[in-house]
């Protein structure tokens, strides 16, 4: 028969059941404290997470020592295992007959590089968040690398769609030759101004709308001077001009001599128009990347290389 316990030996016992809630214990051997000696540490991953890399079309995730990367993989016809870093994330490309673990190996190999290439990606990010452009009375977006500033004037009378240019005297400004673009004004305190036909009381949207319908027809134009100027140094026809607004591509060409140019290159210096230019109708010879039609881009630009990556750096306003 048990005996029976006094009120010392309740509350003792409602105390053991309250510590015992709490984790602690009165016995001859008391756990060890979390931080102490003998309580194995939790790895600090699991406490606070690795960052974590993920392209929207996400297809396998590989952990590199400081971060999880979803990446999007392609399989192709290629020989190698090729890999690349853009604004959407990592992008690899490999033969159908590799595995899995081959890949992840490389992946594992470059994964210095690949961090540090996703870290560039995130600044450049940040910085083009910066750079969107405020549409209002006084806004200032480049036009072939040059400031033009918003003018909103409702008494401007113009014959193009969406505005007119013109130069600090006031001077219209149609479509120009690359020799005449380089002659206008270049102090950046006095930029080309773009006039819109819009009350000052106009709202964001409507004068975005209204230099995007300006800009778009002013870059159809501007292009196809330029494909004009370069189509016949290579020997090739182009059928028909349209303008894209893709995200991850500056171009592209079709074997029926359809061009498509990203509308958004207006933004830049002509020099990377140029390059763009050059490179869809080499592909009018070469519908390849081979070393044939490199050397048929090289035939109009020598320095087609240094271009390629000057555009690759290109960081453009964001609408």
């Amino acid at each position: 028969m048990p005996a029976k316990r006094g009120a010392t030996g309740r509350r003792r016992s409602l105390l053991g059941d309250f510590a015992a809630q709490l984790g602690f214990d009165f016995g001859d051997s008391p756990k060890p404290l979390l931080g102490q000696p003998g309580h194995a540490a939790e790895p600090l991953e699991q406490v606070i997470g690795l960052p974590s890399w993920q392209h929207p079309q996400a297809t396998h995730q590989i952990k590199l020592s400081t971060a999880y990367i979803g990446y999007h993989l392609k399989r192709s016809k290629r020989r190698t295992i090729g890999m690349s870093v853009g604004m959407d994330g990592v992008v690899v490309q490999a033969p159908r007959w590799v595995g899995l673990a081959e890949i992840e190996a490389v992946l594992a190999e470059k994964g210095t590089w690949l961090l540090a290439k996703l870290g560039e990606m995130q600044t450049r990010q940040k910085d083009r968040l910066n750079q969107r452009i405020q549409w209002c009375d006084g806004a200032t977006f480049p036009v072939l690398d040059r400031k033009v500033k918003v003018v909103l004037n409702p008494t401007h009378a113009t014959a193009q769609a969406g505005g007119q240019l013109q130069t600090i005297d006031g001077t219209p400004v149609g479509w120009v030759a690359a020799a005449e673009w380089s002659d206008l004004p270049m102090d950046p305190a006095q930029p080309l101004t773009l006039h819109l036909a819009l009350p000052r009381a106009a709202s964001e949207v409507q004068i975005r709308d209204a230099v995007q319908a300006w800009l778009m027809r002013f870059a159809h134009q501007v292009f196809t001077a330029r494909l004009d100027r370069y189509a016949p140094e290579l020997g090739v026809t182009y059928t028909v001009l349209r303008l894209s607004s893709a995200n991850t591509r500056w171009g592209s060409a079709d074997v029926k001599g359809q061009i498509r140019l990203n509308w958004r290159l207006i933004h830049g210096p002509l020099s990377a128009l140029d390059y763009v230019v050059v490179h869809e109708l080499s592909h009018l010879r070469e519908m390849n990347h081979s070393p044939k039609f490199w050397g048929t881009v090289a035939s109009v630009l020598p320095d087609y290389a240094g271009e390629r990556r000057r555009l690759n750096a290109l960081q453009l306003p964001v609408w």
